[in-house]
């Protein structure tokens, strides 16, 4: 069923005081999506070359997960998950399949915010995901998920039915009871973290799942990505590891220390590690995360368009601001960020909070900022799609 923001985040408050944490549970909460968009997602990813792609995986009932799917992914002559599943019933004989795109929305912005507001009620109720969420849609049809169960002891998972039927096997860690769900379309299967699965698509079932990491050693693979990644721009990670006789050669004192390229990669990642912009940028990210609800890849900002003063704009998402230093901010909205510098911009974001219409010469006139200065900013804000242009009569 369709429901008012108010309606939903009373709905998820009432989830969060009833299981969230506790057991495993599957209740009726229709998301509002169609098989249909999230099959146009699906398809997408499979597109060549993307059917290579880690993030697409195709397996059958009889044989397991193929390496190579190639015409049993969705292809042109396949406007729609019916006429897929069709054709794969003939190809296959009737056998059962399943089909996962991991990680996809970033493709359909649409879809993107229609799921980014769907779990941020979750969060609201719960606390905010500091590190990326893991998104999955998936189309199968009577086939089960892996061959054994799969381990999740650090991660709790949301489920969506979409279409069609299926039920879930759970082994919850230090417990002895075994759980089986069962959904349909309109259900939300949940499981906390700890948790072993094993799921088994039914007839004509379209999910969509969501996992979110649930313990803090997580964040080490997170810091330690991002540290390494800003090593590689570090002129001193250069070239490659020396040689080395065995034994090394010992100091003055007799003793031996550490392989010198190994030594000077521990003290280059440590200084990265403690250095301020490395903090800044983990703020930065976490506020683009934050204005994402953790859907990460975002969808790319979209092309740049021509601004004049006569335009009418509107705000069109939440716009963040966190502080960055002496009259600096960064904004942060759809997953991306932007830096503004002076009291200008902070006049604009306040007038485009109340959500008015306003013309940019308006704008500019009750930030007291020149057309210069507003219009790139407005520009940038388009891109990211913070705002949008409006007709006289309020419509984007």
């Amino acid at each position: 069923m369709n429901a008012t923001e108010p309606d939903l985040s009373a709905r998820w408050k009432r989830f969060a005081e009833a299981h969230w944490g506790r057991e495993p549970a599957a209740v009726p909460f229709a998301p509002g999506l169609g098989p249909e968009r999230v099959y146009g997602v699906v398809a997408a990813s499979c597109a060549p070359p993307a059917e290579d792609a880690p993030g697409i995986r195709f397996a059958t009932a009889t044989q397991g997960r193929l390496r190579d799917a190639g015409p049993l992914l969705p292809g042109g002559d396949d406007p729609d998950p019916d006429t897929y599943r069709d054709r794969l019933a003939r190809q296959l004989g009737g056998s059962g399949w399943l089909l996962s795109a991991r990680q996809p929305l970033w493709r359909d912005f649409e879809l993107w915010v229609r799921v980014r507001e769907l779990v941020s009620g979750l969060w609201q109720a719960v606390g905010w995901p500091t590190l990326p969420v893991s998104a999955e849609l998936a189309l199968g049809e009577r086939c089960a998920g892996r061959d054994a169960p799969a381990p999740r002891p650090g991660s709790f998972a949301l489920t969506w039915v979409l279409g069609g039927t299926m039920t879930v096997r759970l082994w919850p860690e230090h417990t002895g009871t075994e759980y089986q769900l069962a959904a349909a379309a309109g259900d939300l299967l949940y499981w906390p973290a700890g948790c072993r699965h094993l799921d088994h698509y039914l007839e004509r079932c379209t999910t969509l799942r969501i996992v979110v990491p649930a313990r803090r050693a997580a964040a080490l693979t997170h810091v330690r990505g991002f540290v390494a990644d800003r090593m590689q721009d570090n002129p001193a990670y250069a070239g490659t590891p020396d040689t080395l006789p065995f034994p090394p050669p010992a100091g003055p004192d007799g003793e031996i220390g550490a392989a010198g390229p190994v030594a000077g990669t521990g003290r280059l990642f440590a200084r990265i590690a403690a250095d301020q912009s490395t903090a800044r940028e983990l703020r930065v990210s976490w506020a683009a995360r934050r204005s994402a609800a953790g859907l990460e890849p975002a969808p790319p900002p979209r092309p740049a368009v021509p601004l004049e003063p006569g335009l009418r704009v509107r705000a069109s998402a939440e716009l963040l601001r966190i502080p960055d230093g002496p009259g600096r901010a960064v904004w942060a909205a759809n997953g991306h960020t932007l830096e503004v510098e002076g009291a200008g911009p902070e006049r604009v974001r306040k007038r485009l909070r109340s959500g008015v219409a306003l013309t940019i010469g308006e704008l500019g006139s009750g930030s007291r900022m020149s057309a210069g200065a507003l219009i790139p900013l407005l520009s940038d804000l388009h891109r990211l799609r913070a705002i949008e242009l409006v007709d006289g009569n309020g419509a984007a």
